[in-house]
């Protein structure tokens, strides 16, 4: 197969697999569902904890860890759907393939808390961090036990524990870099 067909091969299927998302989630997500006000109610109510309880004095250094945390999980998570590892079945928006109340709003905005109350109240972040990633587990297995988050192949919560784990700590060391580069 020729590199244009293998090409033209690759766009049909994956226009056949957008077909398939957008069925499943006409049939099974749309508007209609507690599916779908469940993925909203957790885009919106992470988003207004942060607005009501961000650090004003420091909001743009604990944005900035939010947003790399959120860059680290989008990354993540579309590798990890993409090589069949987890599926968010339900989707706010069907033509995007990660949980946008996942990637966006909730596992960051809970982080950037942590990062704010380990900064705020003096307490060492690695330990916060450790309690904040088994609580993510913990509402990932509420989420799987809900059908909206489904694990293959050997996927389980301590995965997503150690994950979590790691791109906070990740974060934390980018920030720690940048605010090292400010001061410089």
């Amino acid at each position: 197969m020729s590199r244009e067909q293998l090409l033209k091969e690759i766009e049909k299927l994956d226009d056949s697999l957008m077909d398939l998302i957008l069925e499943h989630w006409i049939r099974f997500g749309n508007l209609g569902t507690w599916q779908f006000w469940t993925n909203i109610a957790f885009f919106i109510i992470p988003l207004i904890i942060v607005l009501i309880y961000i650090d004003k004095k420091r909001i743009f250094q604990i944005a900035f860890y939010g947003y790399t945390f959120h860059v680290m999980i989008v990354y993540l998570d579309v590798f990890f759907t993409r090589f069949n590892y987890w599926s968010h079945p339900y989707h706010m928006i069907p033509y995007i393939p990660v949980s946008i109340p996942v990637d966006a709003t909730l596992v960051p905005v809970l982080f950037m808390l942590t990062y704010q109350y380990s900064l705020n109240h003096h307490k060492n972040f690695y330990l916060v961090t450790l309690v904040s990633s088994l609580f993510i587990s913990l509402v990932a297995w509420i989420w799987k036990m809900l059908d909206l988050l489904e694990l293959y192949k050997g996927m389980n919560f301590f995965h997503i524990f150690l994950l979590d784990v790691v791109m906070a700590i990740l974060a934390y060391w980018f920030t720690a870099f940048f605010l090292k580069l400010r001061r410089e």
